[in-house]
């Protein structure tokens, strides 16, 4: 089974990269973004769509790294939280099983405690409100937005609205999420709840360990998250947007600009710049004075031939943690999060665990002939990304930390982006998302 993983594609090259510019040629007074995946890419188009002069750094392509591999997912509905998705009261359970749903590497866990505790917290009762109303201002905004990129950039065919199927095997379990629909039914997000009897109608060839499921009919997601990713960059390319092939080893910013330092020694210049690096933001963000607590999820999956099963939409086993995405180029089996950092070496044994339960749960399936894949959510404890202004750096704006939710807030960031570079009202409060508040 051939493997993939973000440090085996290191070396890739894209093939949007084009001659590094000059300083002259790339313009003082324009924007640099850090950052080639989705959350640069949409930035990117939503800048160069306003006439500014923008150029993209990343250090093996556009879209090639976690942006390539996600569950391609616009999960709009998803406005709960992590802290407050369970998660906590099923800690002990899974991490007693390491190649369950949380795993911990026991190395990393001294390093990761200061986060964990900032985790605990999140989930607090007077903590719930607000970062559920950030998250589904954030989410509506969101879907309007990709929208109308979608339109803009003739990417609109990728778009699929089969809807998601949630799959519960036990009544408590399902009981165990009602509190969580009822706060999506708040904010108008659209479910219905189904017996075994009209799950096979939803998705035939299901496990009958499965005795109720939830439907939303408004779920999205793309024929495949890197092809929608390079096409959204083409658009941005037309409009007027630079890519360069470069790794960034040291930023610095002041009222007047960004300096940006590369690999090989040489600098570029820029009067605003915009960090979305994804799982490395912190780094640079800590170059800038600033330290925010941004963890890595290391999420895998395995990408199946598209006859494995004939999967109609996207199946979600939330008590196991992962998904299940029919694409145009494969069946995507994954999930999981291994809370380890950016430097181990990828545990490849948690995407064989998550496809034996793919087997279990859909008897009939073909495991042979895929893709294993790892990549790197960059994850905030709250749950909410880090969008706005650096508290240290007037020039330099943050657009990190989506976690699971890159794909789906990528084009609400773009716009956001657009705005504080303009000096425009968002059309959100970006107070709950404000570096600040760590």
């Amino acid at each position: 089974m051939q493997q993939d993983s973000r440090s085996a594609e290191a070396g890739r090259r894209s093939s949007s990269a084009l001659e590094a510019p000059s300083p002259r040629e790339q313009g003082e007074g324009g924007v640099a973004i850090i950052g080639g995946g989705i959350i640069g890419i949409c930035a990117a188009a939503f800048l160069a769509e306003a006439g500014l002069d923008v150029t993209v750094f990343d250090r093996t392509g556009i879209c090639e790294e976690t942006s390539s591999g996600n569950a391609a997912a616009f999960a709009f509905s998803d406005v709960l939280p992590l802290a407050h998705k369970g998660m906590i009261k099923n800690l002990p359970k899974w991490l007693a099983d390491p190649l369950g749903p949380l795993s911990i590497p026991p190395a990393y866990l001294p390093q990761l405690l200061p986060w964990l505790i900032r985790f605990w917290r999140a989930g607090a009762p007077a903590k719930y409100e607000a970062s559920l109303a950030a998250q589904a201002g954030m989410m509506k905004l969101a879907e309007a937005e990709w929208m109308g990129l979608l339109d803009r950039s003739g990417t609109r065919p990728m778009l699929r609205e089969d809807g998601s199927l949630e799959l519960y095997e036990s009544e408590a379990e399902f009981r165990a999420g009602l509190s969580g629909w009822a706060a999506r039914e708040r904010f108008g997000i659209g479910f219905r709840h189904v017996e075994r009897e009209e799950l096979a109608t939803l998705q035939a060839g299901l496990s009958p360990r499965f005795v109720k499921g939830t439907f939303v009919p408004g779920w999205k997601t793309v024929a495949d998250p890197k092809l929608l990713g390079k096409a959204v960059w083409a658009y941005a390319e037309a409009k007027g947007a630079r890519f360069e092939m470069a790794r960034i080893d040291r930023v610095a910013a002041d009222r007047d600009g960004a300096t940006l330092t590369l690999a090989d020694g040489t600098t570029r210049h820029a009067k605003r710049l915009v960090v979305a690096a994804g799982a490395w933001s912190h780094r640079l963000a800590r170059q800038l004075g600033d330290r925010i607590p941004l963890e890595t999820e290391r999420g895998y999956n395995t990408t199946l031939p598209k006859s494995a099963f004939d999967v109609k939409r996207m199946l979600i086993f939330s008590g196991h943690g992962f998904v299940i995405t029919p694409l145009a180029t494969g069946l995507r089996v994954g999930g999981a999060v291994e809370l380890g950092g950016i430097e181990r070496r990828p545990n490849y044994d948690r995407s064989k665990a998550l496809l034996l339960k793919a087997q279990a749960f859909l008897p009939g399936l073909d495991p042979t002939g895929g893709r294993e894949w790892m990549g790197f959510r960059p994850s905030l404890p709250d749950s909410v990304p880090v969008i706005g202004e650096a508290p240290a750096s007037p020039s330099v704006l943050y657009a990190f930390g989506h976690g699971h939710l890159g794909l789906t807030q990528a084009a609400a960031t773009g716009r956001l982006i657009r705005e504080l570079v303009l000096g425009q009202t968002p059309p959100v409060d970006l107070a709950p998302f404000s570096p600040q508040r760590f």
